[in-house]
């Protein structure tokens, strides 16, 4: 039997400003990096786009349901865990302000939600590079790659400047 990290995994994250200058971080429970603080997302489903994804497992895993978020940039991670090889696609997008996680949320597939300024949970090497090219944060690229090989991680970014949606032709 195959799992769903045994060939390339879309994934689509929201880089999700709190209040008061806080970021939001989930506490992974599944995966290749369950344990840590990462920033909300998951698994593009067939059919979905990697921004209704993005909007869709923010709203699972802390409760806030974005109004709208841009892209900034596509990510390719390898690595190594327990159960083999991986490889995800991943897609960043930032939310157009600060949501506040609903008192008492519970959310989905993660042992727990948290807002707090960024330096005061400890950050996946993933999210040094994430949180800067979201322009939220300004890790040097040799801190990046040091966290990043600690990790046994290899991460590739790819900025996006912006998105044109191609308009679909009517069915004829």
């Amino acid at each position: 039997m195959t799992d769903r990290f045994s060939s390339i995994l879309p994934v689509a994250l929201m880089v999700l400003p709190g209040p008061d200058g806080t970021m939001t971080f989930v506490h992974q429970i599944k995966g290749p990096y369950a344990d840590n603080w990462l920033l909300p997302g998951g698994g593009v489903e067939p059919g979905e786009s990697a921004e209704a994804a993005a909007i869709r497992e923010t709203a699972e895993e802390t409760g806030c349901h974005v109004a709208a978020c841009s892209a900034f940039a596509v990510y390719e991670f390898t690595g190594t865990w327990a159960q083999g090889s991986y490889h995800l696609m991943l897609f960043g997008f930032l939310a157009d302000r600060a949501y506040r996680v609903p008192a008492g949320f519970d959310g989905h597939n993660v042992g727990a939600v948290r807002q707090s300024r960024i330096g005061e949970v400890p950050l996946h090497s993933t999210d040094l590079q994430i949180l800067t090219d979201a322009g939220v944060a300004s890790y040097s690229d040799g801190t990046i790659a040091r966290a990043l090989a600690a990790d046994g991680i290899t991460m590739t970014a790819h900025r996006v400047s912006g998105t044109t949606r191609v308009p679909v032709p009517p069915a004829s």
